[in-house]
C-alpha cells in the first residue's frame, strides 16, 4: 500500500516538474500580433516601451546586452503613440524581430532572455 502512494505521489511530482518546465521555457508571444507589414522602417529589431515601465527598463537592458547600443531600435508610447497603435501594441514591453520582407520573424513581449533574441536575430538574418 505504501508502495502504491510513493510511486502515484512521484508521478504527480514529475508532472508538475513538466509543467512548470514548459511554462518557464515556452517562448513568449503577444496575446495580439502585430501589424509590422509597412508601419517600420525596415528589417531589424524594435522595442516598444513606455518612459514609467520598470520592465521596460530591464528589456532594455537585454536587449543591450545582447545585440549592443546600436544592435535595435527602440521606440516610446511617449515619442511615437500613433505608430504604437498602427502597430497594435497592447502591452509593454514588447520587441518585434522583422525580417527584409517586412514580416515579423519573432515577438517578445516582457523581457526575453538574451540567447532567445540572439537566436531570433539569426532567423531574421538567414
Amino acid at each position: 500500500m505504501a508502495d502504491g502512494f510513493a510511486i502515484r505521489l512521484l508521478l504527480v511530482l514529475a508532472a508538475v516538474g513538466v509543467v512548470a518546465a514548459v511554462a518557464v521555457f515556452r517562448p513568449r508571444r503577444p496575446r495580439t500580433p502585430l501589424s509590422v507589414e509597412g508601419n517600420l522602417d525596415g528589417p531589424g529589431v524594435y522595442l516598444f516601451t513606455a518612459a514609467a515601465c520598470d520592465a521596460c527598463d530591464k528589456a532594455r537592458a537585454v536587449y543591450r546586452k545582447a545585440l549592443g547600443e546600436s544592435g535595435f531600435t527602440e521606440r516610446s508610447w511617449e515619442e511615437h503613440p500613433g505608430l504604437l497603435t498602427r502597430l497594435g501594441v497592447a502591452e509593454i514591453p514588447i520587441g518585434a524581430v522583422v525580417d527584409a520582407d517586412g514580416k515579423q520573424v519573432a515577438s517578445f513581449v516582457q523581457v526575453p532572455r538574451p540567447l532567445t533574441l540572439r537566436r531570433a536575430v539569426r532567423k531574421m538574418r538567414a
